[in-house]
């Protein structure tokens, strides 16, 4: 019986383009500090003085989830607004109060995408 080319290299691609996420390579104690390093968005907001409580009731008041994420909530969706302008609108209204409660981003803000955020220091 002749090799059929077709399911071959159905074969192939099926078997070299199957992706394995993150964990390529992380086993054991690697993936346990791949998982330690993992923190909730509200670490990376701190100031002078705070305490957890306080900083998660300021957290909620400007928008925030009570387990330390953000998420956009619908109902706050103008009309005719596209998606990224309301997802862009909320994290920056969200950002701007953190900000006026007194509040820093200690994460990253190098790449030029975070520039652009209020949270590192755009208008």
């Amino acid at each position: 019986m002749k090799p059929n080319p077709v399911i071959a290299a159905m074969l192939f691609l099926a078997l070299t383009q199957a992706g394995c996420g993150t964990q390529i390579g992380l086993t054991g104690s690697a993936y346990e500090e791949y998982q330690k390093s993992i923190k909730p968005y509200i670490t990376y907001w701190t100031k002078e003085g705070m305490t957890e409580d306080g900083r998660l009731r300021d957290w909620v008041a400007c928008g925030g989830q009570e387990n330390g994420n953000f998420s956009l909530d619908r109902k706050k969706r103008l009309q005719g607004e596209s998606s990224d302008t309301f997802r862009t609108r909320l994290e920056h209204d969200f950002e701007r109060c953190m900000l006026r409660s007194g509040y820093r981003y200690t994460g990253d803000c190098s790449s030029e995408r975070m520039k652009s955020q209020p949270l590192c220091g755009a208008p």
